[in-house]
């Protein structure tokens, strides 16, 4: 049997040549990696271009246009959100506009703000058919902010520069109410005395009649306000809040030291509306006229 000899120097070469080769590799990668980083970042540049040029690509979402009529639809069916946008949408393009700047102004819960809108209908059209309507929102958010002096000019600026105004009862009615909170019942007295000789069928009627009775008592003619309190129990039988006018008879009554008359007064009032409030005010007071 022929012995076999194991060569020991071959494994020696083997790894020898190994060596060299990995360190050959690595010598190759550490000059290659250079061009590698250059070529790593021209790559990534040229996405990140792709990627902005894609963005500015893009087309935004586009708002449907809508018309002036249909904004106004809107309004007029009571989607007042849909319709404050619309007009708003509208205001960049049209800032003169005085039906956008009119309904904006109806629009708007902060009063103050809606009174801007509405001088600027009158600013840019005072021509304009709803010019009227404007200046009348303008007196009744003053009257509101208890600027009377500025109602009452406003209410006279639509009398004398509109006298064709289908809106000239209501101007007329403000006026009054404005003369009348600002302390001066015989001026806003006069007003609604005109309006009732004027219009003597208008539905302001009623209002501006129970408002003379407040101007005599805001005099403290005690008995004349009385007087006119009582002429509702008469002339508007069956009236909705008559109970409240007869209240403010009985009051004026006593006030004026015309006990009886106001008790007789309470004494209707009771009988008549017995579940009112004034009603239940009425029996305490009674009692105390006796």
């Amino acid at each position: 049997m022929t012995e076999i000899k194991t060569d020991c120097s071959a494994p020696a070469i083997l790894s020898t040549s190994g060596i060299y080769t990995r360190l050959l590799l690595f010598l190759w990668l550490l000059c290659l990696s250079p061009f590698l980083n250059v070529q790593a970042a021209q790559l990534a540049q040229a996405v990140q271009v792709a990627h902005q040029d894609t963005t500015a690509g893009a087309v935004p979402p586009q708002i449907p246009s809508i018309s002036l009529e249909q904004a106004v639809a809107l309004y007029e069916s009571g989607r007042n959100d849909q319709a404050r946008e619309a007009f708003l949408r509208m205001l960049d393009d049209q800032p003169e506009e005085p039906v956008v700047l009119y309904h904006l102004g109806r629009l708007d819960p902060d009063r103050e703000a809606a009174e801007q809108y509405f001088l600027k209908v009158l600013l840019h059209g005072s021509e304009h058919p709803l010019a009227d309507d404007a200046l009348l929102e303008v007196s009744r958010i003053q009257i509101a902010l208890e600027r009377h002096d500025d109602a009452v000019n406003a209410c006279n600026r639509l009398l004398s520069a509109y006298p064709d105004s289908d809106l000239e009862d209501e101007a007329r009615f403000l006026l009054g109410q404005a003369l009348l909170a600002g302390r001066r019942p015989e001026l806003s007295r006069m007003v609604f005395q005109q309006l009732l000789s004027s219009e003597p069928d208008s539905t302001l009627v009623r209002p501006a009649r129970l408002a003379i009775a407040e101007s005599y008592r805001a005099q403290e003619d005690f008995i004349e306000a009385a007087r006119q309190y009582l002429k509702f129990e008469i002339d508007f039988q069956g009236l909705e809040g008559l109970e409240t006018v007869l209240w403010q008879a009985g009051q004026c009554l006593e006030a004026a030291g015309r006990n009886v008359e106001a008790g007789f007064v309470y004494q209707r009032l009771i009988k008549r509306y017995p579940d009112s409030p004034e009603a239940n005010r009425a029996r305490v007071e009674r009692p105390l006229l006796e």
